[in-house]
C-alpha cells in the first residue's frame, strides 16, 4: 500500500528544494562572475572594480537586512577582527582576483581559487593541531599535485605571463584559508546575513582607500554600456543576491550538502569560458583540474563524528 506524504513531510521537502536551487544558482552566479571580470579587467582598474563591486553588495545586502528586520548592530570593538577579514575576504580576494584575470583564464582560476577546504585541513592540522583522516591526507596531496601542475602549465607562456596570475590566484586561496580559521572563531557572533554584511562592509572600505590611491597615480576607467552592465550584475546579482541566496539556502539544506554545490563553480566557468571568451583548456588543464576536484572532495569530507 502506497504511503500517503504528511503536509509537514511536503513543506519539507519544498523548503530543500528551494534551498538546493538557491545554492546551485549561486554556484553558477559565481562561476560567471570569472567571466564577467575576465570581460573588464582590463578596462576598469582592479582596485576600483572592486570597491564597486562590494559597494553595490553592500546596498544589496543592507536592504535585505532591513526587509528582514536583521539586526545590524555591532560593537566598537568588533571592528578590528571584521576588519582584517574584510581585508582577507574581500579587499585582497577581489583585488587579487581581479589583478590574476588579465594573465591566466577564467577556467584555470576558478580551478585554483577551489581547493581552499584542502588548505583549512592542512593549516587547521600545522596550527590548531586538529586531526586529519586518511582520505583527507590523500585530498590534500592530490589537491596539490593538480594546482602545482596547472601552475606549471602555465609556465610554458612567455614570460610574465599566465604563471603570474595562477600564483595571485593562488595566493587569493590562502588568504580565504585563513579567513576561513579566523571567521571560524569571530562570525557565529552575527547571523549568516549580519555577518556577510559587516565583512563585506570593512573589506568595501578598504577597498575605497586602495580605489582612491589608485585614482591618484593615474589609473582611470573606461566606461561603456558592457563595463557598467558587468559591473552592475557583478555587485548586485552576482555578490548581494549571490549571498543572500547563498545564506537563504544554508537555512534549508544541510552544510555537507551545501559543499557540493561549489564543484558547479568551474564546471559553470567551462561551459562559459569556451564560447563567450574563447578559451580552449588543453588535456593537461583538463587532467591537473580533475585532480583538483577530487583531492577537494576528498579533503572536504569529514569522518562521522565531525
Amino acid at each position: 500500500m502506497m504511503r500517503l506524504t504528511t503536509k509537514p513531510e511536503a513543506k519539507a521537502r519544498r523548503a530543500a528544494l528551494i534551498g538546493h536551487s538557491l545554492l546551485a544558482t549561486t554556484a553558477v552566479l559565481w562561476g560567471s562572475s570569472f567571466i564577467s571580470t575576465r570581460l573588464i579587467v582590463g578596462e576598469v582598474p582592479p582596485l576600483l572594480l572592486g570597491f564597486l563591486r562590494g559597494l553595490l553588495a553592500v546596498v544589496v545586502l543592507g536592504a535585505v537586512a532591513r526587509w528582514n528586520r536583521v539586526p545590524l548592530r555591532t560593537g566598537f570593538g568588533d571592528w578590528l577582527p571584521l576588519a582584517l577579514l574584510g581585508a582577507l575576504g574581500v579587499g585582497y580576494f577581489y583585488l587579487g582576483l581581479n589583478l590574476a584575470l588579465q594573465w591566466t583564464t577564467a577556467v584555470t582560476a576558478s580551478l585554483l581559487s577551489l581547493p581552499y577546504p584542502a588548505l583549512t585541513a592542512l593549516a587547521a592540522w600545522l596550527f590548531l593541531r586538529e586531526r586529519l583522516s586518511v582520505h583527507q591526507v590523500v585530498g590534500i596531496a592530490l589537491a596539490g599535485a593538480g594546482a602545482t601542475w596547472l601552475t606549471l602549465e602555465s609556465a610554458q607562456d612567455s614570460v610574465g605571463g599566465a604563471w603570474i596570475g595562477n600564483l595571485l590566484v593562488l595566493s587569493i586561496t590562502v588568504a580565504w584559508t585563513v579567513y576561513t580559521l579566523i571567521g571560524r572563531r569571530i562570525l557565529p557572533r552575527w547571523s549568516p546575513l549580519a555577518a556577510t554584511f559587516h565583512v563585506m562592509l570593512s573589506g568595501t572600505l578598504l577597498l575605497a582607500v586602495g580605489a582612491g590611491l589608485e585614482y591618484l597615480s593615474g589609473a582611470r576607467p573606461i566606461w561603456t554600456s558592457q563595463t557598467m552592465l558587468l559591473t552592475l550584475y557583478l555587485g548586485i546579482v552576482c555578490t548581494g543576491i549571490g549571498y543572500t541566496f547563498w545564506n537563504s539556502g544554508l537555512r534549508l539544506v544541510p552544510a555537507a550538502a551545501a559543499s557540493v554545490y561549489m564543484y558547479l563553480q568551474p564546471l559553470t566557468v567551462l561551459v562559459l569560458a569556451i564560447p563567450v571568451l574563447g578559451e580552449r583548456p588543453t588535456p593537461g588543464t583538463f587532467a591537473a583540474g580533475g585532480l583538483v576536484l577530487i583531492g577537494t572532495a576528498l579533503a572536504a569530507r569529514r569522518t562521522g563524528g565531525d
